[in-house]
């Protein structure tokens, strides 16, 4: 209060993403937490936004419709001005949002129509006063981590990085593969737009340091609000009838053991809703997510909730058991549970989506080891999918798998036994939508890293088991305590002088980078072959695992259990050795070798899964969200003609692909992508481009861009969207 003056309020106001980054720059204060974001709660923030937007986006929207949007409210923080701006609270979204801003600028850079977009992002990333250039958010240990981001450069922590240091570059990491494919196309300026002009947070402004303190105070130890969770404890209890006591002790041991587990316990209830009782006509699905208790009130008759005694049985019968499984399924993302290891695969991967599946499979009347063996089935299935995917280039974010998930949920609820579920997911596995002929193309990218390294740990352990040793898949993931994950090896050297036989210096870049010409080693070896050539470095290969041994000739000599597995695999024309040369039909034949053991270890049958005699894996198009028109749709009525050649425009290098009947695009080297967008992303080398404007076709016209088709379609009314 000031003297003579009447005392100052708090201030309050509703700001746009883009209001409150705009040239400013905010301070910590000295009470802040580090930085503790996971990727969990990045992907959580994703999934929320892209919803959200995608919910009101469609294909053929000008840009200046956003405007029209819903807005999204994502919380407030806590600031006040000094010498700056000083967040005294909300500084986990507000980084994360900053990193999100920062990886949708790469994203905008690279497409030469987004260009000023990206130029603009710049001013609310960083500041400029006084001849000195600030991040938004000014903590000066971070400077170093941010500028690799914002450029993509590699960044090497110090030793003594603090935790808000190593958190800030892993979450940036993640971002590159966890940001949603759907939104790298079309949607992209428009979710960037969305973003920052209906997005908004409360901007709650105290008026001097004493009294921010008060407020983060007050927010974050005082006066706990009941949360959904407390209040469907009293639904619950409030209509047991008796045994009260025993039931809020069993309760609150439920809540103890799934939180010393890792598992959020309202994660648990909404995850168990969505899997026991939805059917996809259930209404009020949206509650779920938000004010569960609400809806299993008005919901009780679907849960079986009309007499005390039920109520009860919901408590001992239904959530304490279903808890004790949730615990176990949330123990094995973390650490090694038998039987379970693939859960824990399926976790590094991001694959949140999978508990609602796993759930699903759980009964309370089955023993643990009928759990396991329905939970080691699920989990093999999702890592199916997801290797399939990634061996094709197909988005594999928690958005992307969804649609293909959830349909299963009722299938899988409904599998009683062991042997049902094993014949429910055999034929679902040959009804998935990609195989592994990807593999032939598939090849390390900027934004692919962490794929391409579970690949080939995964193909290296299913060598290394196949000749009788441990699976150290964990070990090459860097999944084990204090591990650092195995490095992606390059078996030609970064010199294009050496290997003028791949062509020209983009070809070799190119050729550097497939799959079949990559390794995994311990990072210290790794570090110590990269510049060496291959006469050198296949000597070295020797002595590692044995998929990289396998180059050396002697690894083959005096080995009966190697040979005899490369004679029962039928791999004797591709597991070759090669001695003092690795030329470019070297990388093509040890594609094929690849795409074999991928093949083999990711056996439908040899998962465990009952395959029906009568049916054959399918290549189909894509199941992915349908936002507008597709190429298929032109294709059918006539506007584009199958096996069409289009080609790409703009300053880069051209590059060819022709259409398929179902609308799928094949470039030159043999890849087939299920989106344009992802198509282009592919053939130009990068991260994101709008798969309408990248790719032209020869017309009755000329050469036009397919968004002038599409327009002509929309135009004339040829298409329902």
């Amino acid at each position: 209060m000031h003297d003579g003056g009447e005392a100052q309020l708090v201030d309050g106001r509703g700001q746009t993403v883009s209001q409150l980054f705009k040239d400013v720059r905010y301070g910590l204060e000295y009470y802040q937490r580090e930085y503790t974001w996971t990727r969990r709660n990045m992907q959580e923030l994703l999934d929320d936004l892209s919803n959200r937007f995608l919910d009101q986006w469609m294909s053929g929207h000008e840009r200046a419709d956003v405007r029209f949007y819903q807005p999204y409210f994502l919380g407030s923080i806590v600031t006040y001005v000094s010498d700056r701006t000083y967040l005294v609270d909300g500084q986990q979204r507000f980084t994360s949002l900053l990193l999100l801003l920062t990886h949708l600028r790469g994203l905008l850079e690279v497409d030469e129509d987004l260009e000023e977009d990206a130029t603009e992002l710049d001013r609310l990333i960083r500041s400029r006063q006084y001849g000195q250039r600030s991040f938004t958010l000014d903590v000066p240990e971070r400077d170093a981590c941010m500028e690799s981001l914002l450029k993509g450069r590699d960044f090497v922590l110090p030793s003594a990085a603090s935790l808000s240091v190593k958190n800030l570059w892993a979450r940036g990491c993640d971002l590159a593969e966890d940001f949603p494919a759907t939104l790298r196309g079309e949607p992209l300026p428009y979710f960037v737009d969305w973003l920052l002009h209906r997005v908004c947070l409360v901007d709650i402004r105290a008026h001097d340091r004493d009294n921010g303190w008060e407020i983060f105070e007050t927010m974050n130890d005082r006066g706990a609000r009941l949360t959904p969770l407390d209040l469907l404890k009293g639904f619950l209890l409030s209509h047991a009838g008796q045994n009260h006591g025993e039931l809020n002790k069993a309760w609150r041991d439920m809540l103890s053991e799934l939180t010393n587990a890792g598992a959020h316990p309202s994660d648990f209830i909404k995850t168990l809703l969505q899997a026991r009782y939805v059917q996809p006509d259930t209404p009020d699905l949206h509650k779920i997510d938000g004010s569960f208790h609400e809806w299993v009130r008005e919901h009780a008759e679907l849960l079986e909730l009309t007499r005390p005694d039920q109520f009860r049985r919901f408590i001992t019968d239904v959530l304490i058991p279903s808890a004790k499984r949730y615990s176990l399924v949330q123990r094995a993302t973390t650490e090694h549970v038998p039987g379970l290891e693939t859960i824990r695969y399926n976790a590094d991967n991001g694959l949140t989506a999978q508990f609602t599946l796993l759930t699903a499979a759980m009964r309370p009347e089955d023993d643990e080891d009928t759990f396991i063996a329905k939970a080691r089935l699920v989990a093999r299935f999702l890592d199916l999918m997801l290797a399939r995917r990634m061996a094709n280039s197909a988005p594999i974010q928690n958005v992307e798998m969804l649609p293909e998930i959830m349909p299963l949920v009722p299938l899988v609820r409904e599998a009683a036994t062991v042997g049902e579920l094993s014949q429910l997911l055999g034929r679902e596995a040959t009804q998935l939508g990609h195989d592994f002929s990807g593999i032939n193309t598939f090849k390390l990218r900027s934004d692919n890293r962490k794929q391409v390294r579970y690949l080939l740990a995964r193909m290296t352990a299913f060598v290394e088991g196949g000749n009788g040793n441990p699976d150290r898949t964990a070990e090459y993931l860097g999944l084990e305590a204090g591990a650092r994950p195995h490095e992606i090896e390059h078996i030609w050297e970064n010199h294009y002088d050496r290997h003028k036989e791949a062509g020209s210096e983009e070809q070799f870049r190119n050729q550097r980078d497939q799959l079949g010409a990559l390794l995994l080693l311990p990072k210290s070896d790794n570090a110590s072959y990269q510049d060496a050539v291959y006469e050198r470095k296949v000597g070295f290969y020797r002595r590692q695992n044995l998929l990289a041994a396998l180059l050396h000739p002697e690894s083959h000599e005096r080995n009966p259990r190697l040979r005899r597995f490369i004679e029962d695999h039928g791999l004797s024309k591709l597991a070759k050795p090669y001695g003092d040369s690795f030329p470019p039909l070297a990388i093509k034949e040890r594609q094929r070798l690849y795409r074999r053991l991928c093949e083999l270890l990711w056996s439908p049958a040899d998962l465990g899964f009952i395959v029906p005699a009568d049916q054959t894996a399918k290549r189909t198009a894509s199941t992915r969200a349908h936002y507008g028109v597709t190429p298929a749709q032109l294709i059918a009525v006539g506007l584009l003609k199958p096996g069409a050649r289009i080609s790409t425009a703009g300053k880069r290098e051209t590059q060819y692909a022709v259409l398929l009947q179902d609308g799928r695009v094949k470039l030159d080297n043999g890849a087939v992508y299920d989106a344009l967008s992802t198509a282009g992303q592919m053939a130009l080398n990068i991260t994101s481009c709008n798969g309408w404007t990248t790719w032209q076709v020869e017309t009755e016209n000329g050469t036009e861009k397919l968004i002038k088709i599409r327009q002509r379609a929309l135009e004339r009314g040829l298409l329902i969207t």
